[in-house]
C-alpha cells in the first residue's frame, strides 16, 4: 500500500482535485521554461484513466506564476495542457493561477479560489472532494476551503510532509497509490 495511511477511502469523494507539477508531472526548478518539456509521470495516465473511468470528476489546480514572470503567455500553458490530456488520454478540467505570488490574488494556493472554482464547476462541495497534491499550500488550500487533503511524496512531497501541522487525510508515495484507497 506504499505510505498510505487511515485506510479513509477515495470512494467517499466524487471530484479529486490534482496539483500539477510534482504531482502529476515532474517538477522543474526552472519553472518548465521550455513547457515542450513537460512530462507527466509514467503513472499519471494510467491512474487519471483508471478514475475517471469509474465516474469521478477530474480536475487541476496550479499555481503558474511563470505566466506573470513572463516565461509564457496562458496559451502556451494551455497549449501545453492539451498536449498533457492526449499523452493521458483523459481531459480534466483546469484552473490555473497566473499571478506572481507578490499579487494578493484569492486564486493562488493557498487561497482557495482554484478550489472554489473547480468545486463551482463540477458542482461539487468541500466534503465530497479530495485535493492531492505536493505542497504546504496545497495542504493549506484544502484545508481552508474544508476538503481533506491526500499528500504524495513526488515533486516536494518528502520536504512538505515535515512542515504539515496536522496529518493529511493520506500519504501516498505516488498518486499511483491512489487506487490501494479505493
Amino acid at each position: 500500500m506504499g505510505a498510505g495511511n487511515g485506510g479513509r477511502s477515495v470512494k467517499m469523494y466524487r471530484l479529486l482535485l490534482f496539483d500539477r507539477d510534482g504531482t502529476l508531472t515532474y517538477e522543474r526548478e526552472d519553472y518548465h521554461r521550455d513547457l515542450s518539456r513537460l512530462f507527466g509521470y509514467p503513472f499519471t495516465s494510467p491512474v487519471l484513466k483508471a478514475f475517471h473511468t469509474a465516474g469521478y470528476l477530474l480536475a487541476v489546480v496550479t499555481n503558474q506564476s511563470g505566466i506573470a514572470r513572463g516565461y509564457w503567455k496562458l496559451g502556451e500553458v494551455e497549449t501545453a495542457h492539451r498536449r498533457l490530456c492526449r499523452e493521458w488520454d483523459v481531459t480534466p478540467s483546469f484552473h490555473i493561477c497566473p499571478h506572481h505570488p507578490d499579487d494578493g490574488c484569492d486564486c493562488r494556493k493557498p487561497a482557495v479560489g482554484l478550489l472554489n472554482e473547480a468545486m463551482d464547476v463540477h458542482g461539487s462541495q468541500p466534503e465530497e472532494s479530495l485535493m492531492i497534491g505536493d505542497s504546504l499550500g496545497d495542504y493549506l488550500a484544502a484545508r481552508e476551503s474544508g476538503m481533506h487533503f491526500g499528500l504524495v511524496l513526488t515533486g516536494r512531497g518528502r520536504v512538505t510532509r515535515s512542515q504539515l501541522p496536522s496529518l493529511p487525510t493520506m500519504v501516498l508515495d505516488t498518486i499511483a497509490d491512489l487506487e490501494s484507497h479505493v
